[in-house]
């Protein structure tokens, strides 16, 4: 406990140091006030494969500042019914296992949709898609306990909940509960991933006044939303490694959905998608005893979508209906986000897992109609 005090003085103290200054004033014209913010977190790293040795464990801590522009507009309480928060984050992370873990650094990028914004105690959900920089990855005989990530980058994600606490119209005091995912994608094996939930504390500073008015439901336009179905089709593109050689193999698919949008931020999809992965194709020619059909599968899907204007958060969970020589779970989960770029078109990226297991980052673009 004494390191952590130490570690948690020192944070507090150098950022006031650095931002002690006198703050400008709103104005009126303003449509998102800037934040700086700092945060120190407690963590801990868990064993979520059997197949990870007990070495493994550890109580990380990190270093986190924030650059974000918090919105107060009316076009972006229209959107979402909230004040939503978007930025980026620098992390520092000393995993606290410097012989199988090591350090890491990463760059992430966030939404944060804020609810009672205009309370003296507000609550905030904040989801993260970053890169991030780790300096001890396995290697069969300088490193081989460490089944967690075997390359230097590996992508990086963040769920967490924020209670956030106004001490001025400069000044709040943050308390969170944050859950870490650590992985490359399925670029490289063994990745088992890094799951590391951690708490964290900190400021957030606004250089305006940062004021906020109630958001009342008559406030809320019944013309600016209907309620409707919307059809998806598209195309993705990602790639994948195996454990018989170095060497990175496409994965590329199709999909359609039909989406119920039930509310302006709430929409349920239901879909269908067929891929073929070239890294089962190959395995498939090594080896006899698998069919030359395993690359190929059909699943459906459903899921939620999060409106934020022109940015949809999205969860699916997946089930195979056709899936030969699968030795993965029967269900899959995606996690992703998508950008509409314009009226019909939309690119996002995505994430799918079996279980703990990340198996493969995609790229996709599409239309709606």
């Amino acid at each position: 406990m004494k390191a952590i005090t130490k570690h948690c003085i020192l944070f507090l103290v150098c950022f006031f140091g650095v931002f002690h200054m006198e703050a400008q004033q709103a104005t009126d014209s303003l449509k998102s006030y800037f934040n700086l913010g700092a945060r120190f977190n407690y963590g801990v790293v868990f064993r979520h494969s059997k197949d990870l040795p007990i070495e493994t464990q550890s109580n990380p801590m990190g270093y986190e500042l924030d650059f974000a522009w918090h919105f107060v507009s009316q076009y972006a309480r229209d959107y979402c019914n909230c004040y939503p928060k978007v930025g980026f984050s620098l992390y520092y992370w000393d995993y606290r296992n410097p012989d199988i873990l090591g350090h890491g650094m990463t760059l992430m990028a966030f939404v944060e949709p804020f609810f009672n914004a205009h309370n003296r105690v507000s609550l905030s959900m904040r989801a993260g898609l970053g890169l991030n920089y780790q300096d001890k990855p396995y290697h069969p005989i300088d490193n081989p306990l460490n089944l967690a990530y075997s390359t230097h980058f590996a992508y990086a994600i963040l769920l967490n909940f924020n209670a956030n606490f106004k001490v001025s119209d400069h000044v709040k005091l943050i308390l969170a509960a944050n859950y870490n995912h650590i992985s490359n994608g399925g670029i490289k094996l063994p990745n088992k991933g890094l799951n590391y939930p951690s708490f964290s504390f900190g400021v957030d500073y606004s250089f305006h006044k940062s004021r906020f008015n109630k958001i009342k439901t008559e406030d809320w336009k019944a013309e600016t939303f209907e309620r409707r179905w919307r059809k998806d089709f598209g195309l993705f593109l990602g790639f994948r490694g195996i454990t018989d050689d170095e060497n990175l193999y496409y994965v590329k698919g199709i999909f359609g959905q039909y989406a119920w949008q039930i509310s302006r931020v709430s929409v349920f999809p239901f879909g269908l998608e067929y891929l073929h992965d070239g890294a089962e194709l190959v395995r498939s020619r090594i080896y006899p005893s698998i069919s030359h059909k395993a690359a190929n599968k059909v699943s459906v899907y459903s899921g939620y979508e999060y409106l934020l204007g022109k940015l949809v958060l999205s969860f699916n969970l997946g089930l195979y209906v056709y899936s030969p020589d699968r030795t993965s779970s029967i269900i899959y989960q995606r996690y992703g986000f998508r950008i509409q770029l314009f009226k019909m078109v939309f690119a996002g990226l995505n994430l799918k897992t079996h279980g703990h297991i990340a198996e493969f980052f995609d790229v996709r673009i599409g239309a709606s109609f």
